[in-house]
């Protein structure tokens, strides 16, 4: 018993040294750019020793992709928690709030978003669903594909919410951040509205 509790708190203690690695990172990225941040200041930063950063992460690319893993699964779980408190008519409206809900954090969040590039995407998203950690967002992914009706076989399914997240990641990244081909509010209703066309074939 007293063995499982030690063991308890060293795994509690790594978790907030990785959690404080991760946030200094990620206020450093914001505030001096990616290529301007040295892993020494990320270690001051942190308030940990440098030999601990390399016990979580192999390199600075390795802290980049684990932090847009974090952030961006971050969103996906609001979103689903927002998701499970409404009631849908189908399965592609509550798709189509999801990806709303997403849309209108990113445009709240354009800090975030810039960070995040257009790296938020089905690419991390797959990555995301792969990894045990995030396994109720596999679930939610699996949920989302087994519910569509539509005329797409599964493999088909699965290339057409490939192309819809690609689209969503993309074309909101240009609009939210740079206005183009136009400001969110006016791309917005549009690009949802071709989603349900392309699900409700």
């Amino acid at each position: 018993m007293l063995l499982r509790k030690e063991g308890r708190k060293r795994e509690q203690k790594k978790i907030i040294k990785e959690n404080r690695l991760l946030e200094a990172a990620y206020n450093l990225f914001i505030e001096k750019g990616i290529t301007a941040t040295a892993i020494d200041e990320i270690v001051k930063k942190a308030g940990v020793a440098k030999g601990t950063f390399y016990l979580y992460f192999k390199d600075k690319e390795d802290i980049l992709e684990k932090l847009i893993l974090k952030k961006s699964s971050e969103i996906v779980k609001k979103a689903l928690q927002e998701v499970s408190t409404r009631e849908f008519s189908s399965s592609v409206d509550k798709f189509l709030y999801f990806l709303e809900y997403i849309i209108d954090y990113l445009s709240r969040n354009r800090v975030l978003f810039k960070f995040l590039k257009k790296d938020f995407s089905w690419v991390f998203y797959k990555k995301i669903t792969e990894n045990e950690q995030f396994a109720e967002l596999k679930r939610a992914k699996e949920m989302f594909l087994k519910n569509f009706n539509t005329n797409y076989t599964q493999e088909e399914l699965e290339i057409v919410v490939f192309m819809i997240l690609e689209l969503v990641s993309s074309l909101t990244y240009s609009s939210i951040v740079n206005d183009e081909p136009a400001p969110i509010e006016k791309v917005k209703p549009l690009l949802l509205s071709t989603i349900r066309k392309i699900l409700e074939n």
